[in-house]
């Protein structure tokens, strides 16, 4: 009977651990060193609906879920609704996301240009906050 109650004691407690889990708050995210985005963005390839839902049924597999035909041979709805659920997701991050950034005052800059005197070469700081937009690709 103590076999039993430890068993299901140790059961709870692996319960109550994994609700714990799922409702930590977020982790802040770690500052990305200047010039690594610059860097990192070259050797992105962009999103792939087919890429990303491929890895999920891998992932599938990992944990043992079925990826192959139903048994009466008809097709595997669950992993059709995983392609269209990952490619709706993808066109919304396309289509609907918006990135913005900001430029801090005090920037170091340098730009040169030319008017009717002859080029022109200036070096300076940025004064004012700088708000951009961008796109995710």
């Amino acid at each position: 009977m103590a076999t039993g109650s430890n068993g299901i004691m140790g059961t709870i407690g692996v319960i109550a651990s994994l609700i714990k889990n799922a409702f930590k708050p977020p982790t802040k995210l770690k500052p990305i060193p200047p010039g690594l985005i610059l860097t990192g963005t070259k050797f992105r390839n962009g999103l792939s609906p087919i890429d990303i839902a491929s890895r999920i049924v891998e992932r599938k597999k990992e944990v043992g879920i079925g990826i192959e035909p139903l048994p009466s041979g008809g097709k595997n709805i669950d992993l059709q609704m995983e392609v269209i659920r990952i490619e709706e997701i993808v066109n919304a991050l396309l289509t609907d996301a918006v990135i913005e950034i900001e430029i801090p005052p005090g920037i170091q800059l340098t730009a040169t240009g030319a008017n009717a005197g002859g080029p022109i070469q200036v070096i300076g700081t940025t004064t004012q906050l700088v708000k951009c937009k961008g796109i995710v690709r």
